[in-house]
């Protein structure tokens, strides 16, 4: 089946460190669904627990799309992860929070406050993004949701304090690379509010028979657009009045 040769390839390129040239038309994902199913079927075969999720959209009225974050490749900040040279070696700085209470499938989907109110703890979060394709621009958007829409890793900062007296629509976020800033932006993140996301993968992931579970985390989008990170180079997301997240990228 097209799935399993697709997933194969996926499962090969993460094991060996190859990067997937391209793919056959007929390999691609036919569907969100068949992409998720993917996700789901690349999990099953590496084996791997998963520790979080990451969501994102758009805009704040477009559909979202998530990917699976494995727990081996989570660190708390400061963190370092391995990389390779001419790896897409990307971060992007965003919002991350920790789930206090399982969501388990039920009949009548959960709203946001519900969502929102079975949230622990919020973190500045640093998201380290790497592709299994040699160009991820090149294949189909569904092929890139397969794999786990290029997630390498996230690492993230101490938890905020108070943070449910603060307004999450417009932060103002810094990243800096190697001591440099070299992005900064209020309200940065294009789906705006992470409420609607989070409760949205939520009952997403409740259909799909993985509910988010008590300790997982949901980083909910880039509020710093996509950044390459030299290798080496210390990488420290900021928001200001919240706190930061720092992670450095480790040659191999």
């Amino acid at each position: 089946m097209p799935e399993e040769r697709l997933a194969a390839l996926l499962i090969e390129a993460r094991i060996a460190g190859r990067k997937i040239d391209a793919i056959p038309a007929e390999l691609a994902p036919r569907d969100e669904d068949a992409a998720y199913a993917l996700q789901d079927l690349v999990v099953e075969r590496l084996g791997v627990r998963v520790g979080a999720w990451k969501v994102g959209a758009a805009s704040p009225a477009s559909r979202p799309s998530c990917a699976p974050i494995f727990a081996g490749h989570m660190a708390e900040s400061p963190a370092h992860f391995l990389a390779t040279i001419g790896g897409l070696n990307g971060v992007e700085a965003e919002l991350a929070v920790r789930i206090g209470r399982d969501l388990p499938a039920r009949a009548v989907p959960y709203s946001e406050g519900e969502v929102w109110d079975a949230i622990d703890s919020l973190h500045v979060a640093v998201e380290y993004l790497e592709s299994r394709f040699l160009d991820h621009t090149a294949v189909p958007e569904l092929a890139v949701l397969a794999d786990n829409i290029s997630n390498g890793g996230l690492c993230w900062g101490a938890p905020v304090e108070a943070w449910r007296t603060i307004d999450l629509s417009e932060p103002e976020a810094c990243l800096t690379v190697d001591g440099r800033e070299v992005t900064r932006a209020v309200g940065g993140n294009a789906a705006g509010h992470p409420k609607r996301l989070v409760a949205w993968l939520a009952n997403h992931l409740a259909r799909r028979g993985r509910p988010l579970r008590a300790g997982m985390l949901v980083t909910t989008g880039s509020h710093s657009g996509f950044n390459v990170a030299p290798l080496n180079a210390p990488v420290v997301a900021r928001f200001i009045g919240l706190g930061e997240a720092k992670l450095t990228l480790v040659g191999t």
